[in-house]
């Protein structure tokens, strides 16, 4: 069959997808683990998911320097020989705390994972945290936050967290140089010894999976010396801060601003959020939304703009961001909030919804597309303890989703007056 390249093909959407469901099991110490058994490459990767984010901690930085420094030394290997022997193995590890969790993710060749998973075991079960290394990691860290500091796009950030859920609130809380200052070795060693442990995390194990490699994981991971059963406490915080709803911080020799306009809202685990999902796509969660056309194409305000549904353990929010000339901040911000009332107020098009429908089929395909994006997928809704079925709930809410019940979920949840709204930078 020959190409007409001049004829542009027919639209289709997008019917179905077929989404793989993980394997669930338990390792002999009572570890909950997934099993991905997907792709055609000879590579695995181990998640391990701790409780032991900066939700947990007691002083400031505390679990992010756990988390990163695990691969810094153990009582058997130095910091030298850790990253030498990963080399050789064409493996890594890559740690990434966040608010709620502490992660440490293994990639490697599956011919040596009985090797590798030696090294992880280790750093997880048996890090020194040794004084040298901690002073000079957080001396490093001191000089990037520093410099960190001075861009608009994290002192918007730092703003609009401490807004939305207060300067004592986990997730609001502003990290200060003088942080780094005070921090010990002692405090680290302690959450590392509270938190990281076999009753306080899950594992997904995913890539080209046989039994051996679950027999190996268990092995170590699953291991009864590391058993303990003792889940980490979660400390309790309520959002009772009463925010400013317009925030100015200025900061002088800049060329840009940063914005951004949101407020706490639903969670992933509430039965709204697939619909309120499709709501946001439309007003600007994908390249072709009314935000980028408006803000980006037809005022040329900025390069970019997105607005973004945020799943924490504890708390979700909207938030609207982008980086706009320094004299048309306001206007931008006056035009977001006219973008808002027109979902408020309008019917979307058919024709639009359509095209949004199928983005966000296309999103979810390559969402699906091998074992390690699977993996991820799975990941943001274990996390929350939501069930695997997460995913067809979304299929079917993109599938049936009305206009009129796009009018409601805007109405209900996007209400212009109760969006705190920040500019760093300056402030025409």
């Amino acid at each position: 069959m020959k190409l007409n390249r001049k004829q542009q093909p027919k639209f289709k959407n997008i019917e179905n997808i077929n989404i793989p469901v993980p394997e669930k099991i338990n390792l002999d110490n009572g570890i909950e683990t997934y099993i991905i058994n997907a792709g055609t490459q000879e590579i695995i990767k181990i998640d391990i998911i701790f409780n032991a984010g900066s939700w947990y901690q007691e002083k400031p930085l505390i679990a992010t320097i756990v988390n990163e420094m695990l691969t810094e030394g153990t009582k058997s290997l130095t910091s030298q020989q850790i990253a030498e022997k990963l080399d050789y193995y064409g493996a890594f590890i890559h740690p990434n705390p966040t608010k709620d969790f502490g992660n440490i993710t293994l990639y490697t060749l599956k011919k040596y994972l009985p090797e590798t998973i030696k090294i992880l075991d280790d750093i997880i079960k048996n890090p020194i945290f040794p004084e040298d290394e901690l002073k000079t990691f957080l001396s490093k860290r001191k000089q990037q936050f520093q410099i960190e500091l001075e861009k608009v796009t994290n002192i918007a950030r730092r703003e609009f967290n401490e807004q939305l859920f207060g300067e004592n609130h986990p997730y609001g809380k502003k990290t200060k140089p003088e942080d780094y200052d005070l921090v010990n070795r002692k405090d680290v060693i302690q959450f590392h010894k509270r938190l990281y442990h076999s009753g306080n995390c899950k594992i997904i194990l995913s890539g080209k999976i046989d039994d051996s490699d679950i027999k190996l994981l268990n092995q170590y991971l699953g291991s009864k010396d590391w058993s303990i059963k003792t889940e980490a406490k979660s400390l309790n915080f309520d959002i009772t801060y009463q925010p400013k709803m317009e925030s100015f911080v200025e900061k002088e020799n800049v060329t840009q601003s940063a914005i951004r306009l949101g407020g706490i809202i639903i969670n992933k685990d509430h039965p709204d959020y697939h619909k309120l999902n499709v709501v946001n796509t439309i007003l600007g969660g994908y390249f072709g939304s009314r935000l980028m056309k408006t803000i980006r194409e037809e005022k040329g305000y900025t390069y970019g703009i997105s607005s973004v549904l945020v799943s924490l353990k504890h708390a979700g929010y909207l938030v609207i961001l982008s980086e706009v000339g320094a004299n048309v901040a306001k206007n931008a911000i006056a035009d977001i909030l006219i973008e808002i009332k027109k979902l408020r107020l309008e019917k979307v098009s058919q024709q639009e919804l359509d095209l949004v429908k199928n983005y966000m089929f296309g999103d979810l395909l390559r969402s699906f597309d091998g074992p390690f994006e699977i993996s991820a997928s799975f990941k943001s809704i274990i996390d929350l303890g939501l069930d695997t079925n997460y995913y067809d709930k979304a299929i079917e809410t993109i599938k049936t989703i009305t206009p009129d019940e796009i009018i409601l979920m805007a109405n209900k949840y996007l209400q212009e007056d109760t969006l705190i709204k920040i500019i760093a930078g300056k402030y025409n």
